[in-house]
């Protein structure tokens, strides 16, 4: 079955072109990885397949009777509700029908006739079980809690759960809905190996079809029979893994840099013969049929010039520091450490996130917390941002120090304004300077400079706003998951960042490749213990 049809699909977002002439399709059995650099365009292209947008040229045709979900990391679910009912709910047609099937299976007496019918009414519902996978739901479940650690969670409420555990709540009612087409957006957040390979396993065996935004690479390569690769303002299609799909882009590129050369070999020589039109027109007598000749002549000219594809930046990494004169960061005056942490505990009625916690964080203090999801690393960091109290112990936070807390999700209060008045609002540097600085940011795309933040992707999102603090008066740092939703590039650029930051960071982050590329001390909660992790 084809659930998505694109023909001839264009789009634009305000004043940018994301990608044209688009042609693809979804069909029942695909297990598509969508991938792309920050602010290609992917959310975009998810919109257009839900509906949620409309192409500016072409078509997007949909099954009528496919049914779409999306996993929605932030989406909202009834605090109040309870754990299990949750992971239910994507149940309660297959859990009436065996309520049904056990109503008729009471009906029977042994009396011959009268069993003859009902056994006719019990395969008819049987069958309809069968088909709503009525046999293996209790085995998925019950694997799905093992996995992600939920078997003490079921009786709470939503509310109480950790963000790690609240968004293993979303995937699985996601997952397990009825749905023909399951699309991803990065769904890893919070995830160790052992959740990401039965996530892996659970795509593959699925019948549904499957696309999956992710910029883990390894996972990608482990379910993946089609790529979505968004690059040079089109959406290449190809029918193969990741490893044949690398191989295949090369191939294409290269060939498409082939005909870029041979066309602007035919525009030089029409170029030439253009020059050479013009010389002889101001010499001939016939100078109309001459003058049609030559509007024929630049129109090929402008036809050729449009066909010249383009090719996405080559990514640099750069980065550029604050000048001396106005990054002040770190310059106020005031003695002693920032935030000391004395035998500090952080308990909740039915548990213990971890005991005696001790830490002193001073002017160049580099760190990075882990651990298990639930097990306290976000209220961590509340507490030494102050904006939450320990149950026990103390808390010393320097009055003359700025502290920056920056969430997991970038929050603007106004996303209508300009890139460049946000940094101009927050940091009061120069224009000059600003319009350097977002070049550098955002990898010298000029187009950048007269953009609003809404029309910024997540990862970009991010990207500015852990930019913006550095350049600001804060002494200490305090970011969430810097990276999710980055390709390598922004995780790279956010990397630069940190490292010449001149002040205190703390970090919470599971991603690894970070953590490689920064070098921070790493401290480790685990069994109810805050310290430092030894390798």
């Amino acid at each position: 079955m084809t659930i998505i049809d694109f023909k001839n699909v264009s789009k634009t977002f305000f004043s940018q072109n994301l990608y044209k002439n688009v042609d693809l399709e979804i069909n029942s059995s695909d297990k598509i990885a969508l991938v792309g650099n920050n602010g290609t365009g992917k959310s975009t292209l998810i919109k257009l397949i839900t509906g949620a947008e409309y192409p500016d040229r072409g078509t997007v045709t949909r099954d009528e009777s496919a049914v779409i979900t999306c996993f929605d990391q932030f989406g909202r679910v009834n605090l109040e509700s309870k754990v299990q009912d949750l992971l239910d709910s994507p149940f309660k047609r297959v859990m009436a029908v065996q309520v049904e099937l056990d109503a008729i299976s009471a009906q029977f007496t042994g009396d011959a006739d009268n069993d003859e019918k009902v056994m006719e009414q019990y395969s008819k519902i049987s069958d309809e079980f069968e088909s709503l996978g009525g046999y293996s739901y209790i085995h998925i479940q019950s694997e799905f809690i093992d996995t992600f650690e939920l078997t003490d969670k079921l009786d709470k409420k939503f509310k109480e759960l950790s963000g790690g555990e609240r968004q293993y709540i979303r995937l699985a009612t996601t997952l397990f809905s009825e749905s023909d087409l399951i699309i991803l957006d990065e769904p890893l957040s919070f995830f160790d190996k052992r959740k990401t390979a039965w996530l892996t396993d659970y795509i593959n065996g699925s019948p549904k079809a499957f696309l999956v935004i992710s910029h883990n690479i390894d996972f990608i390569k482990t379910f993946s029979n089609k790529i979505f690769d968004i690059d040079n303002f089109e959406v290449g299609v190809y029918e193969c893994t990741h490893p044949n799909f690398l191989k295949e882009k090369k191939i294409r590129i290269a060939e498409n840099k082939k005909k870029n050369r041979e066309t602007e070999e035919v525009i030089g020589t029409t170029e030439e013969a253009v020059e050479k039109k013009l010389k002889l027109l101001e010499k001939c007598n016939n100078k109309h049929a001459h003058a049609v000749i030559l509007r024929r002549m630049r129109k090929e000219l402008i036809r050729l010039q449009k066909e010249r594809i383009k090719f996405s930046p080559e990514y640099q990494y750069d980065y550029i520091d604050a000048p001396e004169d106005v990054m002040i960061t770190g310059k106020k005056s005031f003695e002693g450490p920032i935030v000391v942490l004395n035998d500090v505990m952080k308990e909740y009625p039915d548990k213990v996130l971890f005991k005696n916690g001790n830490l002193v964080v001073d002017r160049d203090t580099k760190i990075c917390i882990v651990g298990e999801n639930g097990s306290g690393k976000s209220s961590l960091l509340k507490i030494i941002a102050g904006l939450d109290t320990p149950t026990s112990g103390e808390v010393f936070i320097n009055e003359k120090a700025t502290i920056a807390f920056i969430e997991q999700e970038a929050i603007f209060p106004n996303e209508n304004i300009y890139i460049s008045q946000y940094l101009k609002d927050k940091t009061g540097l120069s224009d000059e300077f600003i319009e350097a600085a977002i070049d550098s940011l955002y990898n010298n795309e000029i187009e950048f400079r007269d953009k609003r933040i809404f029309m910024l992707s997540g990862g970009e999102k991010k990207r500015l706003e852990i930019f913006t603090n550095t350049l600001m008066e804060t002494d200490l740092l305090i970011i969430d998951e810097p990276t999710t939703y980055m390709d390598d590039y922004s995780r790279t650029a956010i990397a630069n960042m940190l490292l010449d930051y001149p002040g205190a960071v703390i970090l919470v982050s599971h991603d690894k490749v970070l953590m490689r590329r920064i070098g921070f001390v790493t401290y480790d909660i685990r069994d109810n213990r805050f310290r430092v992790k030894n390798f």
